[in-house]
């Protein structure tokens, strides 16, 4: 029997992207960027990439998975509106085998490996631009710093024991599991916001995120996942204090397999 700790750390691993996988990823984003650069360079302040992928939480398991690309102008010229239709007519002449389509405030393209979701932005101090704002607000453009939740992570993920990433990966990929009840960004945020004062094994920090997550639980589904999840982990626990050693990993496999 592989213990809890050795299972859920060699869960973790199982879900980092492959290094092929990523080398084949990185050298797409390389090119959009080289294209993107070619085509608006006199205008461009950057190119960043953000989200779960450059944070290194992103698994291997999330069909749904996309690399997070925020194209940052130097000044306001126009409105949203016009940046995405320029960007989206710079993918379909630069990706012409792929999918396009605009989804409110990003461009995606849907290649055969990855998805890109790519934001317009303006630059407006060091680390703050302005993205387009949600359909639903009355404003044009928010505020927003794309590399602010990167640090907060790796910063997290340091600070204890490099097992933040690892809890991350595993939560998101229950969530998977039970049909997303959670959005990736709410697993994440409140796992960041957490304070591990006795944590010490990824078990620990596991259970110590799970409490988090379920203080954000509002839905049915959210509550009832969150519910059905904490049962599973106290029938480990009886498992252990009854000695059948030999039921925990069938039991660990019945929710959190490792693929």
């Amino acid at each position: 029997m592989t213990d809890i700790n050795s299972y859920y750390l060699e869960l973790s691993k199982a879900l980092i992207f492959s290094p092929s996988k990523r080398e084949r990823i990185d050298t797409s984003i390389d090119f959009f960027k080289q294209k993107i650069w070619g085509q608006f360079q006199d205008r461009l302040v950057e190119v960043v990439v953000f989200g779960s992928y450059s944070r290194n939480t992103i698994i291997s398991e999330d069909d749904e998975a996309d690399v997070d690309l925020v194209v940052i102008y130097k000044t306001r010229e126009v409105q949203p509106d016009t940046y995405l239709k320029q960007i989206k007519t710079f993918c379909e002449d630069t990706y012409n085998r792929s999918t396009i389509y605009q989804d409110h405030p990003t461009i995606v393209i849907d290649m055969e490996h990855i998805k890109f979701e790519i934001v317009p932005s303006i630059y407006v101090s060091t680390g703050v631009v302005k993205i387009p704002a949600p359909k639903s607000k009355e404003l044009k453009w928010i505020n927003t710093n794309p590399k602010d939740l990167i640090t907060k992570v790796q910063t997290k993920d340091k600070n204890n024991k490099n097992l933040i990433m690892p809890v991350i990966r595993i939560l998101k990929y229950w969530n998977i599991l039970n049909d997303r009840p959670f959005s990736s960004f709410q697993i994440e945020r409140a796992i960041i916001d957490t304070t591990f004062f006795s944590s010490v094994t990824i078990r620990e920090y596991l259970a110590t995120s799970i409490s988090s997550i379920s203080e954000i639980a509002t839905t049915d589904s959210q509550k009832k996942s969150i519910l059905k999840l904490r049962e599973k982990l106290k029938r480990i626990r009886l498992l252990e204090t009854n000695n059948f050693h030999e039921y925990i990993e069938q039991e660990l496999h019945s929710f959190l397999p490792v693929p």
